[in-house]
């Protein structure tokens, strides 16, 4: 199953480059860099219980890497997120006009960042798996059947994090995570293996958190992504635990929605009470109408959190990685 994610992500990276090299004056295809955010985000999402099945010391330098592209692909979210939560907002005219001025303002930071993805996939083709002195720690991969020797990943991160003004490779990742669960030993652990131990530890850590302060921002945050990883986890694995892993994704992805419209609010908030350029009184009523939005969210993923949280006990009564799939 993580072998299709990864091909997943090679596929949607191939579909932003070509997208992009329509013309020299083609915009980067939104739809397509949102579709390589989505699957990239859900292959690290299963990186978390896989380190655990495949070798936490190996995976880590592929976790790492991968990192750094979803930083960039964030930094573009959080920019398409600001201007969808500002514009919904219920202000008078001039407020409303005023910050339609704000945002065409920052506009063009969402462009360079969509652009920043594009230029990154560009330089580093889905075939180009440049057998460069970063992978030298992964062919020892290949033939690895005893405990490998603690150096030969000592420096993987290193090697595998981009120097200064050394380019951001995603091919050699992938290619890398891609012989390390393809190895024998690997494959017999298996992928029902997998799927417990990710549901598993995803239903531990959300219900770690469930009983956070919903006026605590950061707290809601990281409970949003538990959901989220809870959600992918259940939709990767639903062959095998069937209507239980349906309903399980279903109510994390309700969940997940929720808690991501607060966070969207209190990223707006933040940016808002840093706006000089608004004029006073348009700040102001923009800072008003987030604060009484952000409590109406608030109240209701209070009540959601408790009703998915009695479904998701219902649903795992036991603990999914001692129950039997179906």
């Amino acid at each position: 199953m993580l072998l299709s994610h990864i091909e997943r992500v090679r596929a949607d990276a191939r579909r932003v480059v070509a997208a992009s090299e329509q013309g020299e004056s083609a915009e980067p295809d939104a739809e397509a860099v949102h579709d390589f955010r989505v699957s990239l985000r859900r292959l690290r999402t299963l990186l978390k219980p896989a380190r655990r099945i495949y070798g936490r010391r190996r995976l880590r330098p592929v976790a790492d890497g991968l990192r750094e592209f979803a930083r960039a692909t964030g930094a573009l979210r959080d920019e398409e997120v600001l201007r969808e939560t500002l514009t919904a907002l219920d202000l008078d005219e001039a407020a409303r006009a005023a910050v339609a001025g704000w945002v065409a303002q920052r506009a063009r930071r969402e462009r360079e960042a969509r652009a920043h993805i594009v230029e990154l996939l560009r330089q580093d083709r889905p075939d180009d798996a440049g057998a460069t002195q970063a992978d030298a720690p992964a062919a020892s991969d290949a033939g690895a059947t005893q405990a490998d020797p603690p150096a030969a990943d000592a420096g993987a991160t290193q090697a595998d994090a981009p120097a200064a003004g050394e380019r951001l490779r995603l091919e050699p990742h992938l290619a890398r995570l891609e012989r390390r669960i393809s190895r024998r030993k690997a494959r017999k652990r298996g992928a029902e293996a997998l799927a417990r131990r990710a549901i598993g530890d995803a239903l531990d850590d959300v219900r770690a958190l469930a009983a956070s302060d919903p006026g605590d921002g950061a707290a809601m945050h990281a409970l949003r992504i538990r959901f989220k990883r809870l959600r992918y986890s259940a939709e990767t694995f639903s062959p095998l635990f069937g209507e239980r892993a349906e309903r399980t994704a279903k109510s994390a992805s309700r969940m997940q929605r929720r808690l991501g419209q607060l966070h969207d609010a209190d990223e707006a908030l933040a940016q808002m009470r840093s706006a000089e350029e608004l004029p006073p009184d348009a700040r102001a009523a923009v800072i008003e109408a987030l604060v009484a939005e952000r409590a109406r969210l608030a109240h209701k993923a209070t009540e959601e959190l408790a009703r998915e949280l009695e479904t998701l006990t219902s649903l795992w009564s036991g603990d999914p990685r001692a129950l039997p799939g179906g």
